[in-house]
């Protein structure tokens, strides 16, 4: 059934286009699209068709279409990308995996700073702090990115830009935004913002509030347990603001404070009645930038605040649970600051150099008690749980003809606990009449350990950190008005000195070691195109993995892939029925995958398959007048049964119906 998914997926992403290249006129086209610009590829301004980056923007109207869905799940719906946890209740921690490459080597950035938490155990940021009503656009670079952006930026780069005050109010003063939706499981979301913008100043302050009764996490394997739903509760303030200080120098500042707290369940298939997660981030970014005329000079800081605080008060006891009562605090800080400039050669390019540093600390503590009396691990303290990162890089981007465009780059890194690390890459990509573009992309990335890896109870200092080294070869067909365009991108990532946690028969019964290599490799094929009221969109990713380590003196080789499908296929079609009305069914289809289950009853950790899945989704929008829009939605139309990890549950048919007022 997947192969004859896969083959009626790419014959339709590829026939879709040929109508338009057959019919491609600028002239006439009711649909011409300009060529979107991207920034996240080389932090300087970039036609996407003049880029040998494989690169996907997702703009603000096609945020719009997802109001009704988290970022986990937009996100989830790109060309290799697969977001675990994405279609569990809202809180349900998201996974993200990248062309087969484990949680933690996606680096995630917030208007171009990173963003994470360093406390968890992969330094992850979690995307549920964010709604789509938040963000203005998301630029999603794949490959290794370490030269650019440093540490966890080894399978890709999402650039998640927030609302400024350029969005609903144009170039007024004062703008008013708000939106609300309601939906299954009791869901709502509201959203109030003012934005505005005059010749000096621009402004974006924006409050969300979302919350659901959920569902329960875990799965009842009987049907007769009554578990309980898991609800979940979000108050979210953004608030953006730049200012022209003089006609070439501009500053910007940026707060975000978010927070949820959700109800989740003591694990597979174990409800829990009482046990509550709080994930608390405080943000605050400024920047300078100064434009002269042969480039510009940036400068930025960023400080984040994460604590995130688990409790099981145990008011209700599960049966045949010693656990009464347990409390687990993990907090830290994090600094980022950079300071790079990129200087135009004329007609020969670019060249961007630039210095950063990250600081980051932890402090983490845990309490419990059980049938055997109570229980403290030893705290982690902020003054001893800390580390430094000093990178400098430099990269140009030559186009000595026209189509040619080449680029070179090179990063040091110097880490205060492991030492030294060099990345490079090497990008060309030629543009045949301009229709026609074909790139081949040779660099490497690192992913330093953790401070959970290194300071835990868990935690090994001689960790050393991870090396990739990766290969992207592609070719993308445009047509002249860009108004199409399919793309087929062939990947190969290895990974050597895999950080991986050991089980151990005797306390602490665990711990981090680095394992041998990890080696993933795939094809991506993706498509896009409008044929008069018609929207086309899709994507198909074939991806392969195993780990390899050395036992007895021979290699071992095992499937690294766990949660992640071999097969992945996405198809969007949409069409403007009148001018005020536009709908749209996507489909998406996850082949088998494997999971790992920790057995209770027999302490052995067992391989389960996942079956495969396919969902359908439907959605609507409409403007009732310039300034008031309707929309809905219904997800997993035909009440699918799927899981994402096993003996935990997913969505099951759910609608939602909104509002988005603009003045």
């Amino acid at each position: 059934m997947m192969s004859k998914i896969i083959t009626f997926t790419a014959a339709a992403l590829a026939i879709s286009c040929l109508p338009v290249w057959a019919q491609d006129n600028p002239q006439s086209s009711k649909s011409v699209q300009l060529d979107a610009v991207t920034v996240t590829a080389n932090k300087f301004e970039q036609k996407l068709s003049q880029t040998g980056k494989v690169v996907t923007v997702l703009s603000d109207s096609v945020l719009q279409r997802y109001a009704t869905q988290s970022v986990s799940e937009l996100l989830s719906r790109q060309a290799g990308l697969q977001i675990v946890g994405a279609n569990g209740p809202l809180g349900t921690n998201p996974d993200i995996y990248v062309r087969g490459a484990s949680a933690g080597n996606t680096l995630i950035l917030l208007d171009g700073l990173p963003v994470y938490d360093p406390s968890g155990t992969a330094n992850t940021f979690d995307l549920n702090l964010l709604t789509v009503g938040e963000c203005d656009r998301i630029e999603i670079l794949r490959g290794a990115q370490s030269t650019s952006y440093g540490s966890d930026a080894v399978a890709g780069v999402i650039n998640i830009f927030t609302k400024r005050g350029n969005g609903s109010s144009g170039n007024k003063p004062v703008g008013v935004m708000a939106t609300v939706n309601y939906g299954t499981y009791n869901t709502f979301r509201g959203a109030i913002g003012l934005s505005g913008q005059t010749r000096r100043l621009s402004y974006n302050v924006q409050y969300t509030r979302q919350s659901s009764a959920g569902f329960s996490s875990a799965t009842d394997p009987t049907g007769t347990n009554n578990f309980d739903n898991d609800g979940y509760r979000q108050n979210a303030l953004l608030a953006n603001l730049t200012l022209q200080l003089t006609k070439r120098l501009s500053w910007k500042v940026q707060g975000m404070l978010t927070a949820y707290n959700a109800d989740i369940d003591a694990g597979a298939f174990a409800d829990e009645k009482d046990y509550t997660f709080k994930n608390k981030f405080k943000r605050l970014a400024t920047g300078v930038e100064y434009k002269h005329s042969h480039g510009r000079l940036v400068i930025n800081y960023s400080l984040g605040d994460s604590r995130r605080t688990y409790k099981n008060d145990s008011t209700s006891v599960e049966p045949n649970a010693s656990e009464r009562y347990s409390y687990q605090q993990y907090g830290g800080l994090a600094h980022y600051a950079e300071v790079y400039h990129n200087l135009k050669l004329g007609s020969w390019g670019e060249l961007l150099t630039g210095v950063d540093y990250r600081f980051s600390n932890t402090d983490q503590s845990y309490l419990s008690v059980s049938d055997y009396g109570p229980y403290q691990s030893p705290p982690i303290g902020a003054d001893t749980a800390r580390i430094g990162q000093l990178g400098a890089y430099a990269t140009a981007v030559l186009t000595p003809y026209r189509g040619l465009s080449v680029e070179l780059g090179g990063r040091y890194n110097r880490n205060s606990l492991y030492g030294n690390v060099f990345t490079y890459s090497f990008n060309p990509s030629y543009l045949v009449a301009d229709r026609i573009k074909v790139f081949v992309n040779l660099s490497s990335g690192f992913r330093a350990p953790t401070l959970y890896q290194l300071f835990s109870p868990y935690g090994n200092k001689a960790l050393r950190p991870e090396h990739s080294w990766s290969t992207e070869a592609g070719v993308q067909l445009f047509t002249h008005s860009r108004n199409a365009w399919v793309r087929a991108v062939y990947f190969d990532r290895l990974i050597k000195d895999v950080m991986f946690f050991e089980s151990l028969n005797t306390a602490p019964y665990g711990r981090y070691i680095n394992f041998d290599r990890q080696h993933d490799h795939g094809l991506e094929i993706e498509a896009q195109t409008e044929i008069n009221k018609f929207t086309l969109s899709g994507n198909i990713t074939l991806l392969t993995g195993e780990l390899k380590t050395k036992s007895a003196g021979r290699d071992t080789a095992y499937n690294n892939l766990f949660r992640r499908p071999k097969t992945q296929i996405n198809l969007s079609v949409g069409y403007q029925v009148i001018p005020t009305l536009f709908v749209s069914a996507t489909m998406r289809s996850i082949g088998e995958r494997t999971d790992r289950f920790y057995n209770s009853e027999t302490f052995n950790t067992d391989n389960v398959k996942l079956a495969a899945y396919t969902t359908v989704d439907l959605y609507a929008e409409g403007k009732l007048a310039p300034q008031l829009r309707v929309y809905a939605d219904v997800r997993n139309l035909f009440d699918k049964i799927y899981y994402d990890i096993y003996g935990f549950n997913t969505r099951r048919r759910n609608a939602n119906i909104g509002l988005r007022f603009t003045w």
